[in-house]
């Protein structure tokens, strides 16, 4: 893969992520304002609830984009995405449509590494995300580092996500280690932003707190987790 490729393929994860950022903004701006009174939730649902009704596969299709774009292009927040689901669809749904979205994101980027390697991961990830992970190329470690890492926040999800592919790793397993430890922080997103969208304070208030202390003890001790990985056995270098 030629350096111009690489730069059109950044350019274009750049222009998305500006994209989603610039609808994300214009979507979520006027919510804030509503949330914070009966009235204005009450007007928000009712916003919400036609808009839902009159168009539902074309909202469901554009938030599971939305979701699945998230994975592909590593710019874009996640956990803003995960909240909106919450406030619009539900803790429940809200939470079935981000796990989907995130699962057909995941499936997408698997096959797309797989078929055209390293080189695509480059002109993505940063060769600091690349080395970090190297450990990775170590079947056993790679699974457990599938789990751990995708369940704790703050950890390199998107780097791992593009990584993996280039390992051992069956489809399935990957599938299925990722999405059973991604599920409890969408879920938690979700809850918030469902929480938010019906007046619940104490639980948006404990649930953000929780999820900010899980958070500050992951950023503090990240790097020593990863060494973890890397300190059980010599690491190998992904092969290009």
């Amino acid at each position: 893969m030629s350096e111009k490729t690489k730069k059109i393929i950044r350019l274009s994860a750049l222009i998305i992520f500006l994209v989603v950022t610039a609808a994300l903004t214009v979507i979520c701006i006027p919510m804030i304002p509503m949330l914070t009174s009966e009235e204005g939730r009450l007007q928000l649902e009712a916003i919400v609830g036609g808009i839902v009704k009159e168009n539902l596969i074309l909202g469901v299709g554009a938030f599971l984009l939305l979701q699945v774009l998230q994975v592909v292009v590593a710019l874009i927040p996640g956990g803003l995405i995960q909240i909106l689901g919450g406030v619009i669809f539900g803790g429940f749904w809200g939470a079935v449509l981000c796990l989907l979205g995130t699962l057909a994101g995941e499936i997408a980027v698997f096959y797309v590494v797989r078929l055209l390697g390293m080189p695509f991961v480059e002109a993505v990830v940063d060769q600091k995300g690349i080395k970090k992970l190297s450990f990775l190329q170590d079947e056993k470690k790679c699974e457990l580092a599938v789990f751990i890492l995708f369940l704790l926040p703050v950890m390199p999800k998107d780097a791992l996500t593009y990584l993996a592919p280039l390992t051992k790793i069956k489809p399935s397993t990957f599938f299925l280690l990722s999405m059973l430890a991604r599920s409890p922080g969408l879920i938690l997103s979700n809850v918030f932003g469902s929480s938010l969208s019906e007046g619940n304070r104490m639980i948006a208030i404990i649930l953000f707190i929780i999820v900010a202390i899980i958070g500050l003890i992951c950023i503090w001790y990240r790097d020593k987790i990863i060494n973890l990985f890397k300190s059980a056995k010599k690491s190998k270098h992904i092969a290009k």
